[in-house]
């Protein structure tokens, strides 16, 4: 074994607390079937190369350093890490979104050159880590599909099943954000058949590909902005509406971060009003409908006339049987 590489092996080796390992010039000297004189050379090139490298008397470890430490992995791990970095910048509010261009140009250099992670990002193993598939493996390949479009500026196109009237429609695409909400996988893009801004459910889509065309994509798109009035996933118009909510209800919603939009005014020790602005969608209408009776829609006027027909038409269905 040459020294360099047994230099980055021993580096591998060293524990990064004191303590925890033995690690002892003569227990690394067996590892490695070289003399204790040569480890102490070996840890002497590392201390000089920049590492920090102390010893507690049962052996070497890593004190805090700004150093890389060299890893195992293949060009398919890598190619994981480097998509889970593109979800966490696409997905994540920009309050909350870290800056990962030095942690994908880290990767990058791991894995040799720009080109060798390009060829990584698109064989079958770059997808082996990924955010949680709770909508199954049709939205993970989509999923891929996406971010690779989105990278490259690209269209794409597919047949889209709409759940509300499970019809099946061709869309092309310009995407601009992937996401993750409500427990789902989610496009952001500008339908050219609506020739609006549209959310799209990953796992709807059949026969989903990347197009030659260049997509129109908005220079530091707004994703937060695109989801201002929704509750869940559904966008729209956005109101103003005010639940007077009491009991248990209230004790257990006064101190809960329900929505951005959201303001809490205490009315009682039992009481709370609480105030918002979203779109009145069924995603929102159910939502008020699971706090039950210690929940009361004060306006809107029309959400609360649909609250009293849902109400209404709930008590015959229960009252038929």
């Amino acid at each position: 074994m040459n020294q360099s590489l047994r230099v980055l092996k021993i580096l591998r080796e060293l524990p990064w607390a004191r303590g925890r390992s033995h690690s002892t010039a003569a227990a690394l000297a067996r590892r490695f079937a070289v003399s204790e004189r040569t480890i102490y050379r070996d840890l002497t090139f590392l201390q000089e190369a920049g590492y920090a490298i102390a010893n507690d008397r049962q052996g070497y470890y890593l004190l805090p350093t700004d150093q890389c430490v060299p890893i195992d992995l293949s060009a398919g791990e890598i190619a994981s890490l480097v998509y889970a970095c593109y979800w966490i910048e696409d997905a994540m509010p920009v309050a909350l979104r870290p800056d990962l261009r030095a942690v994908i140009d880290k990767l990058t250099a791991a894995c040799g050159s720009p080109d060798a992670l390009s060829a990584a990002l698109a064989g079958d193993d770059g997808m082996d880590i990924s955010p949680p598939q709770t909508d199954g493996p049709a939205a993970a390949g989509n999923m891929a599909v996406a971010f690779q479009a989105r990278r490259a500026g690209r269209k794409l196109r597919g047949i889209y099943r709409s759940p509300d009237r499970d019809e099946r429609t061709e869309r092309v695409l310009h995407p601009y954000s992937v996401t993750y909400r409500g427990d789902a996988h989610y496009l952001v893009a500008f339908c050219e058949l609506r020739c609006k801004e549209r959310t799209f459910r990953l796992d709807r889509f059949e026969d989903f590909q990347i197009l030659d065309e260049l997509a129109d994509i908005p220079e530091g798109y707004d994703l937060d902005g695109h989801f201002a009035g929704a509750w869940e996933v559904t966008s729209g118009r956005r109101q103003y509406v005010k639940i007077l909510v009491r009991g248990r209800t209230a004790r257990r919603l006064r101190s809960s971060r329900l929505h951005p939009s959201q303001r809490v005014v205490r009315k009682g020790h039992n009481e709370i009003e609480l105030h918002f602005h979203v779109a009145l969608t069924d995603e929102f209408r159910t939502w008020v409908l699971g706090l039950g009776p210690d929940a009361v829609v004060v306006k809107p006027s029309s959400l609360r006339k649909q609250m009293a027909e849902l109400v209404e038409n709930m008590s015959a269905n229960y009252s038929s049987t």
